[in-house]
This record gives structure tokens, C-alpha cells and sequence, in this order.
């Protein structure tokens, strides 16, 4: 708890000195702040006060280094203690001195831990507080700092006592000051009194110190009896809360307020008062008093409201007058306008009263403004001036101005009154009917019409320049008679023409109709006239007023028309289009022939009635009615193009399907006249489009969906499987012996028998599973929602079905099997490729086992992994292709014929594959991974593209080259897409296409026997030679030759290998010569590895030796003998 300071002796004396001061609760001044911050300089501490102690409480009256604190309790003070002596009070740690340790100062903020403290003492030595210092760590002041801090509190004492002399001697001039006042208030108020106005003192709230005795006679009491009142109990009510406001601004920043209000007088009546109210105010701003003068100014308002009605009264009559008035003072300000002024300029009456009238006036009004104003001066007015202003909007009003001039008694310039009167409508119909008669003036000119007019009476016919020409009148010849114009028309039609003007004139019909009139040089000229006839009272015709103009060239553009009217008549009658024309409501106006057939509508039948009776047109997929392209095009106004999709309902009930297309028919000025709606019937072309689409998703022998779409399907059940989280299974199906029955019976017999197992399957598979032909004898099927050992059991069955299957063939039964791989088809997988490969895997897998059976996929599945280097093909050969990892090598084929070294080279094109080690791969080890993965005609087509490609880059270096073959796999030959691309590639190509020979093997060549035919007729015909590779490997070859125009055959090399050990290969090998020379073919043996072997070829008659005694391969270019070798 704290331990607070006992009081001084001296106690009430001192509180006393220390009020005298006045310095308490006042703001802070420099001189003490100056103190402060000295001490707390010269002692180092962060805290310096100037502390006077109160009875309750220490007040700073200086603070530096405690900002926001402005006083403390007195029981807590440390300055309390200090006052009790007269030298500086030092406390070195305050929380070891018991005085202090437990003072909040001490233990709380500001966590005073130093205090050094030295009274301030007034003159009498009463010691009304201390300048201390203080700081939070615990420390001692030198004897220096000690010194400083006694002299800086006696600055303290000093200035605290100059203060207090400034506060007397205040007090003192104020004492004076008032009884100056006194004394001028007593001679005011013996001046007032025997004022006429009302004048009052007041406070600043209005109550009242002082009247003077008008004021008090005017309320009939005692003007002792209204000090201490308030003026808003004299002041009519509804009056006192504006001079309450005024008042209030007056005291609060004004001088002078001059205002009216009403008061009741003894009368009983209420009198407006005119007030002046002055604020007086001390030497400091503060307010004093309000001294208020007022006078009685009832009768002055009355006669200024008379007057402001008479006023008004007038200023209403000039305002609505409906002339536009407008009046000036002599610095030509506006005054006063009429509203009819107002509405014609567009203005408010406050937009412009006060404002210049120069302001108002158009550009280039300048001189016309000094003109009026000379005229005014000179005689007092003017009139009729034309003067232009601008209407608010910009624009410009024309008007006639007259003005007069007001003068005063002395002469003087007082306003000047004007009337305008607007003759902008005047000056545009003027402008108008001006510009109206040079147009009809240029249009004359400029167009050839010629005006004319026949007085009947005085029979004078009057012509415009243009007339001369149209007639080929000579201006000297005309008289001026109506004989001039029936002499210039054509003798033809002169009696018509008078018939018509005879009967003009008698008003039975229009003078209008058109003539021929022959100019003095023979040409021909036709004529329209066209005339106004004025008749008097009596219906008399007294005057003929007309145009001619010479329509020559209109009638021969007639012609034209008429011509080229009937030619699209005759056109759109021949056309194999159907044509139907509507009006702008789209109602039927005609149709041509073929229209009236596809329709059932004949043109009288149908015109007028809406196109929809006539034209019905529904969506041939849907059957719901189509929108109607005339109603479109009628809506949108512009063509609809051809629009497809859409049956033709006929009226006979027919059908067609057609496409079509409308036109917006516009005149000259763009606007839409009718639609031209054109048909025609494409139900052929949409029924063979179909069959095309079927075609191009369908097998055509077994009808069944073909390899892409069966893909594309996959693909689709695939991404169901991983949306829906579903199981599905697919099999891959391939015959066995299906080559057997195909070598035996022909090819005919083997689409029969595919057909037949379509047949089966289709028994075995749900209608809702996809089922088809993925190759030669392949099939495929997707069962949706189906497990693997549901799927298995179809499976089954299917080989179940098989086994019972026989084909029969003139007397032969033969056996087909069935091998299936089993797939499931779920979320597993990523692509439909993938999905592919495992199935084509585990087909492959159940042909190994035995045929006939049945092999699921699993991924444990030991053989399948097995087979995944070759599966892995796929993607290594993908990467070669997109990254040209294929490199092109050669084998020479040496001729063994008597002319040999005239030949010219000869060479197989052959191909490695570059791996990631820069290291060559046999195309062994790859190529039957390409075929098992269908991607063998992809590498035909980079082969062919980059050998192309190489040997146009050595063009002029292949004189010596004679053949270069190249191998096309099966696959290739079956593809139509490929032929395409082998035909391109040789039209295209710079080089001799003579030299290009491509290998076929034997086995593609028989199980694609139609496409390969089409395949070799088309490369014949081009140029390229054809070489049928492995001849004997099959057992139908001689069959197959008859119909194969090729130019080589390369005896297969089990033949060439064993040629002279074993007797039975050299006789296939002469046989197939012997054949070969029959045919005219060249045959190549390939294999020859030893000299003996070329020398039984030789005897033997085969044209070529080809294998590694003739020539090992290497790198094209080299093995051709170019300049470059080929690289990677």
C-alpha cells in the first residue's frame, strides 16, 4: 500500500498562493516546456515535470517524456513528499525506500524506479510544487545535475511569478475597462431615449438588458418591467425561429444582420419592424451584447406589396403576351422576355434574365447589332431588321426585329423594348421552294424532260430549252403555235395523238400516253407525254401544262425485257430443278413443270393459296413437319441456303427426298417482292448415300460392321466402362483351316463359307451384342454388360457350335474350328488398342494350344506374358515411324543371261530399324509384329515415301539404275486406301516410274486375289512393274498366275537351297521356269549362296541369281552407287 506525503504547515496559504496564480487546468506554454525539456536533458532521464500539487491532486503543467497524462492522485505523489523540504528530494531506487516500494507509480507504469525532485518556491518561499526528474532504472544525480535542476526550478518560480503579475495587470485593465463602460452606457442611455426607433441591448440568447422608451411606449409597459425578458416573447411567433437562427450566426461569426420580423404593439395590432443588430464583442471575440435598432416599416411593406402586384400584374401581361417581347437595360442585360420568346428560343426565364443579349446572337450578327443600335440612338426605334439568334439547342431562330428606345427625365439610356417576329418557317419554305426549283431545274436538265405549256385561248404553246432537243426542232422554225408540235410527230401517230388531246381536253380521259416523232435527220425518237389540264368555273379547259421526255432507250430496254422474260420462262419451264415463286406473304404465284409433278399441284390450282398447302416438307429422320425455307428467308431477308434432310410430301401421296433453297425476290429499292423457292429430288443419291454409309461401316460379303466401326464401338464401350465403372467382355475369333478350304474350293467357296459361320455366330450372340468381320476370316464381338465367365460360356458354345459345323464342297465335308481369345473389357485398360492386342494375344494363344478352344485373358496369365516382347512391337515401331528410325538398305540381283553386263543394275529395296543404341535390327525381328499388329502398311507407305524421296535427290544420277524392287506386305494389297496412295505417289513423282518394280508375295497375291488384281492392272498401267516374291510357298500358284499380269517371279528359297542335292526342288524349279517362259515372265532365284548353284541356274535358263554370293546388303545409296551414302 502507499505510504502518502503528511500536509505542510503552511497548507491553506499555500492552496491559496497557488489559486492565485490562475495557472491550473490551463494549456501548456512554451516556457515551461522549455524547462522541462532542459532538465531532462541535463540529468539524462527520459521524464521531466513541472508538478503543482492541488489539494487532491499533482497537475502538470509541463510534461516531457509522459505524454497523455496530465495529472495524479495526490496520495500517490512523490512531489507531496518533495515540498516538505526545501532542497532536492532524491530517491535513488524507489523500490528499496519504504516511502515508495509499494506506490503504484512504482509498480505499475510509469514503473518509476528514480526521482529527483526540487520545489518551486514563490517569493514568500511557499512551496507550491517541484520541477522533477524521473526515470525507470535506478541511478544518482551529480553534484552538477543537482545545481541545475535547484536553478531550473527557480526558472520555474519566476516565470509562474511573471505570470501572475500578467494576470493582475489584466485584471486591473479590465476593472477600468468596465467602468468606462459603465460610464458609456450611461451617456448611451441618455442618448437613446429620445430616440424614435426601437433599440435594445441584449445577450446573445436575447434576453433583454436595456429599452429605451419607444421601445417600451410602442409595447405599452414599463421599460424597467422588459429587462430580463426575452425578445422571442414580443416577436410574433411564427417569426421566431428565423431571427433565432439569424442571431445565432451573428454571435457566432457576423458583424451586422439586418433583418424584419413582427411585433404586437399596445394596439393590438401586428407591425413589421426593420432591424439592425450589431454585435459588440470584448478584445478577446467574446460576445458582449447585440444592439438591435428598429423601426416600424408597416406602411413602407404595404405600398411595396401593392407595388410588387402592380408589377406583377404587368410583367404577366408582357410575359404571356404572344408576341416575342424582350427588354434591356442600357448595358444591354436581358430583363424581362415573354413566354412565347421562351418557348421559341427554348430557354427557362432564370437561364437567361440578366444575361447579354449579344450572347443570343447567331455568328456574324455583328454589324447588323451596330446598324440597330445606330438606328436607335439616331431616332428612338427600328424596324423590321432582320436578326438571327440561337435557340438553346444550336440552332438558329430567323426573325424581323423592331425596337424602341426608353429615356429618362435627364435623357438617360433606360431600356429598350423589342418585338420580334419569327419568319423562320418563312425563310425555310422561301430556302425550300428555291432549292425545290433549281432541282426540278438540274432534274430537267439532267434527265432530258422538256415542259411545256398551250394558253388556248391565245393558241400559244411555250417550250423549255430541253423540248428543241427531244423534238429535233430548230429553235429559229418555232412559232410558238400548236401546229409546231403535230408537225414533229410522226405522220403515223398524229391522228392518234389529236384524237387523245381532243379527248383530254373534253375530260374524258388523262392526257397521258407516248408518240414517235422523226428528227430533221430521219432518226426515230419515241416520246411520253404526260399534262396537267386547268379548266375554268364552267369546266372549260383554258390551259394544257405537261412534260416530254424522250423514253427511246426505256422502249428498247422493253424489248429486252420481254426477250429475256420469255427466255426464263422457257428456261425455268425446261430445267430439271423444281422452281416455285411466292409473294411477300408467301401465297403460292407459280411453279414450273417439275415442281407441278413432284407437287401434285397445278399452277391454276395452287396460285394464291400458302405455300405450306402446297410445299409440305417434313424431316426425314424424324417425320416431324420441317421449317419452311420461304418463311425464313421471308422473316430474314436474305437467302436460305440449301437445306438437306427434308421429305416432300406429295399431294398423291408420293414421297421424295430433296434439298432445298430460297431467295428473297428484291426490286430496285431492295424491297423483298416474293421468294424464289428451288427443289430438286435427290431420293436416289440419298438412297445410295446410305448404302455408301453402310458400305463404309459393314463387310460386304457377310454384311456384318467392319474393322472400324467394330473400333470405334470398343472405343465407345470402353469409355463406358470407365464412366460407369461396368464389365463388358469382347472375343477375338479366328477359323481355323479356313486357308485350307479357301486353296481347295476357290475363293468362291471361301466367302460361302464365311458366310455360313456369320450365319452361326449370329445364332450364338445376343441381338444386342456387336458382332464382326475384323479380316480375312476374323471376327470380333463386344457383349456389353457381360462378365469374363459369362462371356466364356458363349465362348463355349460358340466352339460347341463349331465343332458340329461341317462345309461341304462337291462331295468334300471339310472341319472348321474356332479359335477364340477372351478379353474382359473394363476400366483396366486405356485404349481400344489395347484391348485389341490382348484379344488378337490370346486368340493366338488358344490356336497354339490346340485350336478349337477357348483362351480368357488374366493378367497372371503365364503364356500372355510370354508373347509381351512381341506385343511391344507396337509401340517401338510407332516411335520409329514418327521418328524416321528406319534406315533403307539394297540387295543386288544379278543377271545370268548372255547380255548380263548390258542390263544395268538391278536391287531389292530392304529395311532396318535404328534401336535407341544406335544398332541396326533384321527386319525379322520386327516385321511379323507389324503384321500381327496391322501396322505392315504404314512401313510400305514410309518406305515408298522416303525411297521416292532419296531417288529423286539423285535424279540425274539413276541412268545406270535398271530395276529397284520393293516389298508390299498382305496387308497393303487388301487396303484400297493404300492403292490410292501408291497411285498419287507415282504420278507425282519426277522419276522414271519404269525402273520402280513392286514385290507381291504369293500368299497376299491369292488371299486378296480381287483386290490384288485391281491393284497390278492399275501399277501396269502406270508403269510400274510387278514381281510376284515366294513363288511355290503356296499350293494353287499355276491357278493364280492366269490371272496375275506380273513381270518377275522370284522362285521362293526352299527351293534355290537344296537345288542340286535334291531332285525333286530342281524339278519344281525348271517346272516354274518352264511356266514362267510360257507366260513371258522373268524369274529370279532367290538364296543363291555358292557358284554351283548359279551354274545350275544357268543351265536351268532363270533369268536372275539374287542372295549373298551376289551381293550383301548395305546402305541404299551406296548399294546403287549415288554419290552421298543414306544416313539415319
Amino acid at each position: 500500500m502507499t505510504c502518502p506525503a503528511p500536509l505542510p504547515p503552511d497548507e491553506a496559504h499555500r492552496l491559496a498562493r497557488l489559486k492565485a496564480l490562475a495557472v491550473l487546468d490551463t494549456a501548456p506554454e512554451p516556457v515551461f516546456d522549455a524547462l522541462t525539456r532542459l532538465a531532462s536533458q541535463v540529468c539524462g532521464v527520459p521524464i521531466a515535470l513541472v508538478s503543482l500539487i492541488d489539494a487532491e491532486r499533482q497537475w502538470f503543467k509541463s510534461a516531457t517524456g509522459l505524454e497523455g497524462v496530465s495529472e495524479t492522485p495526490r496520495d500517490v505523489a512523490f512531489c507531496a513528499h518533495a515540498i516538505l523540504g526545501s532542497d532536492v528530494l532524491e530517491v535513488n531506487d524507489a523500490r528499496q525506500d519504504p516511502r515508495f516500494e509499494r506506490n503504484p507509480l512504482v509498480c505499475d507504469d510509469p514503473h518509476i524506479r528514480f526521482y529527483a525532485g526540487a520545489p518551486i518556491a514563490l517569493d514568500d518561499g511557499t512551496r507550491i510544487g517541484t520541477l522533477c526528474v524521473i526515470d525507470r532504472e535506478p541511478r544518482e544525480l551529480n553534484a552538477h545535475q543537482r545545481a541545475m535542476l535547484r536553478e531550473l526550478a527557480d526558472a520555474a518560480a519566476a516565470a509562474l511569478a511573471m505570470r501572475g503579475q500578467a494576470i493582475e495587470q489584466t485584471l486591473q485593465a479590465k476593472s477600468r475597462y468596465e467602468d468606462e463602460l459603465r460610464e458609456r452606457e450611461h451617456r448611451y442611455r441618455m442618448l437613446v431615449e429620445d430616440q424614435s426607433e426601437l433599440i435594445s441591448l441584449m445577450d446573445p440568447d436575447g434576453t433583454l438588458r436595456f429599452v429605451n422608451g419607444a421601445y417600451a411606449r410602442f409595447l405599452g409597459v414599463e421599460a424597467e418591467a422588459l429587462v430580463g425578458r426575452s425578445i422571442y416573447d414580443l416577436i410574433a411567433p411564427e417569426d421566431c425561429s428565423g431571427v433565432r437562427q439569424h442571431l445565432a450566426a451573428l454571435c457566432e461569426q457576423g458583424e451586422v444582420w439586418d433583418g424584419e420580423n413582427r411585433m404586437q404593439g399596445h394596439d393590438g395590432r401586428l407591425h413589421w419592424f426593420g432591424w439592425t443588430n450589431r454585435v459588440r464583442r470584448d478584445a478577446e471575440g467574446r460576445v458582449l451584447c447585440i444592439h438591435s435598432v428598429g423601426r416600424d416599416v408597416t406602411a413602407y411593406r404595404a405600398a411595396a406589396e401593392a407595388l410588387r402586384q402592380s408589377e406583377a400584374r404587368l410583367r404577366t401581361l408582357y410575359e404571356r403576351t404572344p408576341a416575342m417581347l424582350c427588354s434591356m437595360d442600357a448595358a444591354n442585360r436581358i430583363l424581362t422576355v415573354s413566354d412565347t420568346w421562351l418557348d421559341k428560343m427554348g430557354y427557362a426565364r432564370d437561364e437567361v434574365v440578366g444575361r447579354p443579349v449579344d450572347a443570343l446572337m447567331a455568328p456574324g450578327m455583328a454589324p447588323t447589332r451596330a446598324h440597330a443600335r445606330a438606328e436607335l440612338e439616331r431616332h428612338g426605334r427600328c424596324l423590321d431588321m432582320p436578326y438571327r439568334l440561337l435557340r438553346k439547342d444550336g440552332s438558329v431562330l430567323e426573325t424581323l426585329m423592331s425596337a424602341i428606345l426608353e429615356r429618362d427625365d435627364h435623357d438617360q439610356h433606360v431600356r429598350t423594348v423589342t418585338i420580334l417576329e419569327d419568319v423562320t418557317r418563312r425563310r425555310a419554305v422561301e430556302a425550300e421552294l428555291k432549292a425545290h426549283q433549281e432541282r426540278l431545274r438540274v432534274a430537267t436538265q439532267a434527265n432530258g424532260i422538256g415542259i411545256w405549256e398551250f394558253d388556248i385561248a391565245a393558241d400559244r404553246l411555250m417550250w423549255s430549252d430541253e423540248m428543241f432537243g427531244i423534238f429535233g426542232c430548230p429553235r429559229e422554225t418555232f412559232s410558238g403555235k400548236l401546229d409546231d408540235w403535230r408537225r414533229c410527230i410522226h405522220p403515223d401517230d398524229r391522228a392518234h395523238s389529236a384524237q387523245v388531246f381532243a379527248e383530254a381536253l373534253a375530260g374524258r380521259r388523262t392526257l397521258d400516253y407516248d408518240f414517235r416523232v422523226q428528227h430533221p435527220d430521219g432518226t426515230m425518237r419515241s416520246v411520253y407525254a404526260r399534262a396537267t389540264i386547268f379548266r375554268d368555273d364552267h369546266g372549260q379547259a383554258v390551259r394544257v401544262v405537261g412534260t416530254n421526255y424522250d423514253i427511246t432507250e426505256r422502249k428498247r430496254m422493253e424489248r429486252e425485257l420481254a426477250e429475256k422474260h420469255e427466255l426464263l420462262r422457257v428456261t425455268l419451264l425446261s430445267i430439271g430443278d423444281a422452281v416455285i415463286t411466292t409473294d411477300a406473304q408467301g401465297r403460292v404465284q407459280w411453279l414450273n413443270p417439275v415442281a407441278e409433278r413432284m407437287t401434285a399441284w397445278s399452277t391454276e390450282a395452287a396460285r394464291g393459296l400458302p405455300l405450306a398447302e402446297v410445299f409440305q416438307i417434313v424431316d426425314e429422320h424424324s417425320r416431324l413437319p420441317a421449317p419452311c425455307p420461304v418463311t425464313r428467308c421471308l422473316s430474314d431477308h436474305h437467302a436460305i441456303p440449301l437445306c438437306r434432310h427434308t421429305q416432300l410430301l406429295s399431294r398423291n401421296g408420293s414421297e421424295y427426298g430433296i434439298e432445298e433453297s430460297a431467295a428473297p425476290i428484291r426490286d430496285d429499292q431492295g424491297t423483298v417482292l416474293g421468294v424464289v423457292l428451288v427443289f430438286h429430288d435427290v431420293t436416289e443419291q440419298r438412297r445410295m448415300g446410305r448404302e455408301m454409309r453402310f458400305r463404309a461401316t459393314h463387310d460386304e460379303l457377310t454384311g456384318l460392321i467392319n474393322r472400324g466401326e467394330f473400333e470405334r464401338r470398343l472405343t465407345h464401350t470402353l469409355e463406358k466402362a470407365h464412366a460407369d465403372r461396368t464389365h463388358h467382355a469382347m472375343m477375338y475369333i479366328d477359323l481355323d483351316q479356313f486357308k485350307l478350304v479357301n486353296d481347295a474350293c476357290g475363293h468362291a467357296m471361301g466367302d460361302q463359307l464365311l458366310c455360313q459361320v456369320t450365319t452361326l455366330l449370329q445364332g450364338c450372340v445376343r441381338s444386342r451384342d456387336t458382332l464382326a468381320r475384323l479380316g480375312g476370316d476374323e471376327f470380333g464381338v463386344i457383349l456389353e454388360h457381360c462378365t469374363v465367365e459369362q462371356a466364356q460360356r458363349v465362348a463355349q458354345q460358340i466352339c460347341d457350335a463349331m465343332e458340329d459345323f461341317r462345309f461341304t464342297h462337291e462331295g468334300r465335308r471339310f472341319r472348321i474350328g474356332t479359335s477364340i481369345g477372351l478379353v474382359p473389357v473394363d476400366a483396366r485398360w486405356a485404349n481400344a488398342s489395347l484391348v485389341l492386342q490382348a484379344a488378337d494375344t490370346a486368340c493366338y494363344a488358344a490356336k497354339e494350344a490346340g485350336r478349337n478352344r477357348v483362351h480368357a485373358w488374366y493378367d497372371t496369365d503365364q503364356m500372355l506374358k510370354a508373347r509381351q516382347g512381341e506385343m511391344q512391337w507396337a509401340s517401338r515401331l510407332e516411335q520409329a515411324i514418327d521418328e524416321d528410325r528406319f534406315v533403307l538398305y539394297a540387295q543386288r540381283i544379278a543377271p545370268l543371261g548372255q547380255h548380263a553386263a548390258h542390263e544395268g543394275l538391278h536391287a531389292e529395296l530392304l529395311i532396318r530399324l535404328r534401336d535407341d543404341d544406335g544398332k541396326l535390327i533384321p527386319p525379322g525381328a520386327f516385321l511379323p509384329a507389324a503384321e500381327r499388329f496391322h501396322m505392315a502398311s504404314r512401313i510400305d507407305r514410309w518406305v515408298l515415301r522416303h525411297a521416292f524421296r532419296v531417288l529423286e535427290a539423285h535424279e540425274g544420277d539413276l541412268g545406270h539404275v535398271a530395276t529397284l524392287t520393293v516389298n508390299l506386305s498382305g496387308q497393303s494389297i487388301g487396303d484400297k486406301a493404300f492403292h490410292r496412295f501408291v497411285a498419287e505417289l507415282v504420278s507425282r513423282t519426277r522419276i522414271d516410274v519404269r525402273k520402280l518394280c513392286l514385290e507381291i508375295t504369293e500368299t497376299a497375291a491369292i488371299t486378296n486375289l480381287a483386290d490384288a488384281t485391281v491393284f497390278i492392272d492399275e501399277m501396269r498401267r502406270l508403269g510400274v512393274r510387278i514381281a510376284l516374291d515366294d513363288f511355290g510357298a503356296g499350293s494353287s500358284s499355276f491357278g493364280y498366275l492366269k490371272s496375275l499380269a506380273v513381270d518377275y517371279l522370284k522362285i521362293d528359297g526352299q527351293f534355290i537351297k537344296t537345288l542340286t542335292s535334291n531332285a525333286l526342288d530342281h524339278a519344281a524349279v525348271r517346272c516354274f521356269r518352264d511356266v514362267a517362259q510360257v507366260l513371258g515372265i522373268r524369274t529370279i532365284a532367290e538364296f543363291v549362296e555358292d557358284e554351283a548353284t548359279v551354274t545350275e541356274l544357268r543351265r536351268i535358263g532363270v533369268d536372275y541369281a539374287q542372295g549373298y554370293l551376289v551381293h550383301r546388303p548395305e546402305p541404299l545409296e551406296t548399294a546403287l552407287g549415288l554419290h552421298a551414302p543414306q544416313t539415319a
